[in-house]
């Protein structure tokens, strides 16, 4: 057998091969990402500080936002989660210390389009009653379906940058679904009046108590928790039990699957003793 045949043999054997081998995503493969960029925005409806192109109550294709709150109670850009610009909220708001999230000048990890919701602002319009009185404020924003068919168990990390600030009771929450079955939580911000009793489960030090203002601009790195062959995933986030309380506004979300299974963590990548350094 002459050499350019054995070659050619071999290579269909390798080839063959490689076709019986289950695709397994290599290290920091994304499988996920968004950062509302291409998301169409509309002129402003009701608030002050009129913006042209600066709002949307539609996510981006494949998202769902869920109005959960009285229809045509508070604000009309704030009655549930939205996609804005990020410094035109800033000026509706009268800051407020949100541009330490929106602000180039202030290193703001949130810049151009970001998701929203802010049940401070979604009552301060009186127009048709007062609104924390008459309802809590309650939203989420959830993901299209995401395929990380081949993702090895324990080896799926969530990035996002967030501002968040606390008050009174709002909470806000991850959580995620695979191939349809119950919500598993993957992180917790709970207000505690001033301060937020931050949970993640898949880290060590699962519980921390921090102090206003020490999440306004900060980028998380969460470990999930993902069971072996699962194919799908669903991820929402939601904002509860509100009423004129802050925000939490977040940008930049990245779903990545590494080789390995990711073991928990003591903490953030971010460490808050970090992000306090920054105030």
């Amino acid at each position: 057998m002459n050499s350019t045949i054995k070659l050619f043999k071999y290579t269909i054997i390798l080839i063959t091969l490689f076709l019986c081998i289950p695709t397994i995503w290599g290290r920091d493969t994304v499988l996920f990402e968004e950062d509302f960029e291409d998301v169409k925005l509309e002129d402003s409806i009701e608030e002050g500080v009129k913006g042209v192109k600066v709002w949307s109550g539609t996510g981006p294709d494949g998202w769902e936002i869920k109005n959960e709150n009285p229809k045509n109670l508070g604000m009309p850009e704030w009655r549930t989660f939205a996609i804005v610009s990020l410094e035109w909220w800033t000026q509706t708001a009268e800051d407020q210390e949100r541009s330490q999230f929106t602000s180039k000048q202030k290193d703001g990890k949130g810049i151009g389009n970001g998701v929203v919701a802010d049940p401070d602002e979604w009552d301060d319009w009186l127009v048709n009653g007062d609104p924390d009185a008459e309802s809590d404020w309650n939203g989420h924003i959830i993901t299209p379906t995401i395929n990380i068919n081949g993702a090895r168990a324990r080896s799926l990390v969530l990035s996002l940058d967030s501002s968040w600030r606390p008050y009174a009771d709002q909470t806000a929450e991850i959580t995620v679904r695979f191939d349809g079955g119950s919500e598993k939580q993957v992180l917790l911000f709970a207000s505690l009046g001033e301060q937020t009793l931050v949970t993640i489960p898949t880290l060590k030090m699962n519980k921390e108590k921090v102090n206003d203002l020490e999440q306004v601009n900060e980028s998380l790195e969460i470990p999930i928790n993902n069971p072996a062959d699962v194919k799908e995933m669903i991820i929402s986030f939601s904002l509860t039990d509100a009423k004129n309380d802050w925000w939490w506004a977040f940008d930049n979300i990245k779903l990545v699957s590494t080789s390995f299974d990711v073991e928990p963590r003591d903490k953030l990548a971010i460490q808050w003793a970090e992000i306090k350094s920054l105030q």
